[in-house]
């Protein structure tokens, strides 16, 4: 008999509008290693305002592709506040009150969303189940690190009291960043250091890309654009979210410096609440180098758009939380498109350091940051070409198959 594994996720979505497949891609691979594979996630889809239940039912069950997903009913919220928050307690409420309706599962994986999220634990209790947390994102480390919450904050308390009651409980915890155990430690919560955490149990799986579909999309997803088709132009390319902790308009004030260099050019795809206020930066400033391009685009059409850049950038805010290694799923990607990498942070265990694939660096003025992409742009083809090479082979590490085979392991 075929083991049953749920993978709870409140924010996946339907393979059409997923831009984060880490859940996705597993539950695919798992099903091809022979499992019974449920991905379980709210039906109000992030960042979409799209809610995929508008009548009284109080979930869904549907099969996409042969992946099975059950979406149970969110409501709507539209930014980061009581809203969003309300939705992160209704979700595993819900799920816990519906889950008899259910086959009962084998093992749970649960994208880590403390403190509400902590519900699931219950329900692998309930039904005996593995229970394995899934941890993307270190909340609320994060959002001390980029100040949206004071560390004096009497709330911080409980919810850093939350999370190191779940990691407790859970049978296995594996962080999508390699500076899980690290991060722990710090913590003072292995047992080494006094706590209660086994660092046995603690596991690193990074986010990755899917290397066949990367390649089959860029051959058969196509977009018509006259600027990504001039190869004539050195192209430097953002995609992704255009928020606070993005940081973009360092890119910017960069690419203002260099817009008397004809042959560079600055293409950005995403969107977020600061792109309007980008965008007319620009105008303002006569930044005529930099061009916004479509605010999102299927996944599909990504491998494309980087098989056309010369230089990928990943740009974000300066953070201490990079000491613990990063998990974009933007990095995988850009990987896989065998092209460099530039990216505006130091990251613990970086990998586009450990296996030089361009350069991630804190840069203190934008005058660094253009001098670094115009050394890009003026290298020599030689070393360009191997920084390239490098890019493509070290995204064998992260193809989505390989990193199932891992989770595997902890079933």
């Amino acid at each position: 008999m075929k083991k049953r594994i749920w993978l709870v996720n409140q924010y996946a979505m339907p393979p059409k509008f997923e831009s984060r497949i880490q859940t996705l891609k597993r539950a695919q691979y798992l099903i091809e290693f022979g499992y019974d594979v449920t991905i379980i996630g709210g039906s109000y889809l992030h960042n979409t305002g799209i809610n995929l239940i508008n009548d009284k039912r109080k979930y869904f069950e549907e099969d996409y592709d042969g992946v099975k997903f059950i979406h149970i009913k969110t409501s709507n919220y539209k930014k980061n506040g009581i809203k969003r928050l309300y939705t992160m307690l209704e979700f595993p409420i819900r799920l816990l009150l519906l889950s008899k309706k259910f086959e009962k599962p084998d093992a749970i994986a649960q994208i880590a969303t403390v403190p509400f999220g902590n519900i699931v634990y219950f329900l692998a209790k309930k039904y005996n189940a593995k229970y394995i947390v899934d941890v993307v994102d270190l909340w609320p480390e994060s959002f001390v690190a980029l100040g949206l919450v004071s560390k004096f904050n009497p709330y911080l308390r409980f919810a850093y009291f939350a999370e190191h009651w779940l990691y407790m409980r859970a049978d296995e915890i594996v962080f999508s960043m390699e500076g899980g155990k690290k991060y722990i430690i710090e913590k003072g919560w292995d047992i080494e250091s006094g706590g209660d955490i086994d660092l046995n149990k603690v596991h690193y799986i990074n986010n990755g890309v899917d290397l066949d579909d990367f390649d089959r999309n860029k051959n058969s997803f196509k977009i018509d654009d006259p600027d990504l088709e001039n190869d004539a132009i050195f192209k430097v390319v953002y995609i992704g979210s255009i928020r606070l902790a993005n940081d973009l308009q360092q890119l910017i004030d960069a690419a203002n410096l260099l817009k008397q260099n004809k042959n560079i050019q600055f293409l950005i795809f995403g969107d977020g609440d600061y792109r309007p206020f980008l965008e007319n930066y620009c105008k303002q400033n006569n930044i005529y180098n930099v061009i916004f391009k479509q605010k999102w685009i299927e996944l599909k059409y990504v491998p494309y758009v980087l098989s056309k850049s010369s230089l990928n950038i990943l740009n974000y805010k300066k953070s201490p939380i990079a000491r613990f290694g990063g998990s974009q799923s933007k990095l995988f990607q850009y990987m896989a498109s065998g092209k460099p990498i530039c990216a505006n942070i130091e990251m613990g265990y970086c990998p586009i350091t450990k296996y030089n694939l361009g350069i991630s660096k804190e840069f203190e003025t934008a005058e660094e940051y253009a001098n670094s992409i115009l050394n890009f742009a003026e290298m020599d083809q030689v070393y360009y070409n191997r920084l390239c090479r490098n890019a493509r082979i070290t995204a064998e590490n992260y193809d989505y198959k390989r990193l199932a085979a891992d989770f595997e392991k902890l079933l």
